[in-house]
């Protein structure tokens, strides 16, 4: 071989060697990525995450990895948003979104072969987007696709009763934090993992149905319901993407946070939801739940719980008799007194998990599920 080949061989080698050194940079547009919940795939950058519950899950080969997040806080004093994740089944540790576009190191001295991430948004919307920019894996090292999702599917929409708010104070006198927030810990998330189903939480504090708490001009959650990113307004879902088996609704509570809404004003925005998921899913069972929160001893003489009761039940029996054997009406009693409650009066760790116990058997048996 000639001196001058020899050295192109030499120059070749070098080259392939330090290949073998960079590290592997993932798209956050790979096709082999999975993602669970609403999630806004139109921006060339990455994938954007706003409701509380969704998701990512990747398979990849090598012994670490690197996740690339940017965190855009809505309200900044509650930034930033908390996720949690875990490789390989193991126990689910928290990370906190910092501001900038960051890499975070997730998972490093790892056994060689296959490993399987997963991610969950803990914060809801209200708290901000997180995008997501793409992975970091070792050298030489490749993405495989994800594990296939649960064929079962569930949609919940709510208040900050299905967001976790507060889930993990101490009790009533602690305020919002992210701290104290954690969607995997509501009762929807607790059934549907009980029931082996994927789960899509449109949940938003302090959104009603008819009317938000404190007469917040802002749009109620009906208004948000069609929106994959809940603060924009030109970002839209794309319903025949994801149909779900069954339909979950626990609003009312924001609606009669000091006084009676009005029966007329809150029977036709909970209809109209109704009737607009009926739309979209011509053959999900969808399930109207009083939730726990609403009592009739606050606000003071409103008989809020009774109210509600009546409203939402008297939408479900007027749907039923039209022909709508689908749509059903249960409640969850109130906290009994001694299960404690989260941040600001919200249900505690106890409370969900009692929610739970009750919602599973009745999922179950409305859809057939062994």
């Amino acid at each position: 071989m000639s001196p001058l080949k020899s050295l192109g061989v030499a120059v070749l080698l070098a080259v392939l060697g330090g290949c073998r050194t960079i590290p592997v940079q993932v798209s956050s547009q790979a096709p082999e990525l999975r993602f669970g919940g609403r999630v806004d795939r139109g921006d060339a950058q990455g994938p954007r995450l706003a409701w509380g519950g969704t998701s990512l899950t990747a398979r990849f080969t090598g012994t670490s990895l690197g996740l690339r997040l940017l965190d855009m806080p809505k309200v900044e004093e509650l930034a930033p948003n908390r996720f949690r994740f875990s490789v390989d089944g193991a126990p689910f540790r928290d990370l906190y979104v910092g501001e900038g576009r960051l890499l975070y190191r997730v998972a490093e001295g790892l056994s060689e072969g296959e490993h399987v991430l997963r991610l969950e948004k803990e914060t809801e919307s209200v708290v901000g987007e997180t995008q997501f920019l793409g992975l970091e894996l070792d050298p030489g090292a490749r993405l495989l696709s994800a594990p296939p999702a649960p064929t079962r599917r569930l949609e919940f929409i709510g208040d900050s009763g299905l967001t976790g708010f507060g889930i993990e104070g101490k009790n009533e006198q602690c305020s919002f934090n992210v701290e104290t927030q954690r969607s995997s810990l509501t009762w929807a998330s607790l059934t549907a993992q009980a029931l082996g189903a994927e789960a899509s939480l449109i949940a938003f504090s302090g959104k009603g149905a008819a009317v938000n708490y404190a007469n917040d001009p802002t749009p109620t959650l009906p208004q948000l319901y069609a929106r994959t990113l809940p603060h924009r307004e030109d970002s839209r879902w794309d319903f025949t993407s994801w149909v779900p088996d069954a339909v979950i609704i626990q609003l009312g509570a924001n609606d009669f946070w000091k006084e009676h809404p009005g029966e007329e004003r809150f029977r036709d925005a909970y209809r109209a939801l109704v009737d607009g998921i009926r739309g979209h899913y011509p053959n999900a069972h969808i399930v109207c739940v009083l939730g726990s929160g609403i009592t009739n001893s606050h606000p003071k003489d409103v008989n809020a719980r009774s109210q509600a009761r009546a409203l939402i039940s008297s939408v479900v029996e007027t749907l039923r008799q039209a022909g709508d054997a689908r749509v059903h009406f249960t409640e969850v009693p109130p906290n009994p007194g001694d299960e404690g409650l989260g941040c600001l009066w919200h249900p505690s760790r106890k409370t969900h998990q009692r929610t739970a116990e009750q919602m599973t058997p009745l999922l179950r048996d409305l859809l057939g599920w062994k």
